[in-house]
């Protein structure tokens, strides 16, 4: 099966979804010119899925599902922003190579 490294955009939102292909890995999550992205490794012959992710500010009070699983932490505005995205993974989604399915 090919495989793509593909860049996603993260939105400005506390709540988001992405489609990614079933059996995508969540390879790194970066900054490039005050917008945070998302590489990850995608499968090119399977259907696409929706993915739920959250983004929590530092300090913030809150609970999430067990299914959610911290990806990374990225800051934006010049230190003014620090964000912390976590990922639903109660449709698999791996970070850094955990998915060996």
């Amino acid at each position: 099966m090919s495989n793509r490294t593909l860049k996603y955009e993260i939105p400005v939102a506390t709540e988001f979804t992405l489609h990614l292909k079933k059996g995508s890995r969540i390879l790194k999550l970066a900054v490039v010119n005050e917008k945070a992205y998302i590489w990850a490794v995608v499968p090119q012959d399977t259907p696409l899925r929706p993915v739920n992710f959250r983004v929590l500010m530092t300090g913030e009070e809150f609970e999430l599902p067990s299914t959610y699983q911290y990806i990374d932490s990225f800051i934006l505005c010049y230190g003014e922003f620090v964000g912390h995205l976590w990922v639903d993974t109660s449709d698999p989604v791996p970070v850094s190579g955990e998915y060996q399915g």
